[in-house]
């Protein structure tokens, strides 16, 4: 479905989704997962939905498909929700899916780990309605892409600024590399004079080298050449 869908929900803000939703649920309980699909179908939106009942499996899935949301049982044999969030976060392909953890009543302490985990909300079995899902599905998806989208934007002005900073470096050092570059040949040409004033000439690539590393250490600062004289 290439059209443009809006859905607006009652505790989320408006989420456009470009095609139908790519949902995964984790569970070992067959009756869990069959439950949330139902209430997916109730929902009232396009999905697919994936399953996994293992966290061995779900690395199978993960590594097969990109999704927008995945719902994570906390109660799993062996491992528990908590490393399913983990694998998730870690993930190359799916590292920015939003996330929802469900566990069972009672189990505050489960909800703040998966908080700390990137999860972005925590519904216990109780309270899984239709309603409930659609709302914390979409203010899941809005969240996650809008964390993805302002990581991009830092992303992007990281690497502008890197530009600008290497440009305004590379416009300071030029002329004074390619002066001491000059100077060393020089020198290397009156190192058979007899006559040449060899000191003098050492002097004055040490003053340039001094300028130079002055720039690296207060690129503004005027009291950088003192410093870097007092270093040497």
């Amino acid at each position: 479905m290439n059209t443009t869908k809006l859905y607006k929900d009652r505790d989320a803000s408006l989420v456009a989704l470009q095609s139908d939703v790519k949902a995964l649920i984790l569970d070992d309980s067959r009756f869990d997962r069959t439950r949330v699909r139902r209430l997916f179908r109730s929902v009232g939106v396009p999905f697919n939905l994936d399953e996994a009942d293992t966290v061995d499996s779900l690395k199978k899935v993960l590594d097969q498909e990109t999704f927008d949301v995945i719902l994570v049982d906390y109660n799993l044999p062996v491992s528990n929700g908590l490393e399913a969030l983990k694998m998730v976060r870690e993930h190359p392909k799916n590292a920015n899916a939003a996330t929802i953890m469900i566990a069972g009543d009672d189990q505050t302490e489960v909800a703040v780990q998966a908080m700390k985990f990137g999860c972005k909300d925590y519904i216990s079995k109780r309270q899984l309605s239709a309603e409930r899902l659609k709302s914390s599905i979409f203010a899941a998806i809005d969240e996650a892409r809008l964390e993805h989208i302002d990581g991009h934007r830092r992303i992007h002005q990281i690497e502008e600024l890197t530009k600008q900073v290497m440009s305004k470096y590379s416009t300071a050092f030029q002329p004074q590399i390619a002066r001491i570059v000059r100077d060393i040949r020089a020198l290397k040409v009156t190192l058979a004079d007899p006559n040449s004033n060899l000191p003098a000439d050492i002097e004055a690539i040490e003053q340039r080298c001094i300028s130079l590393w002055a720039h690296l250490i207060e690129p503004e600062g005027l009291d950088a050449v003192k410093f870097a004289q007092d270093r040497m």
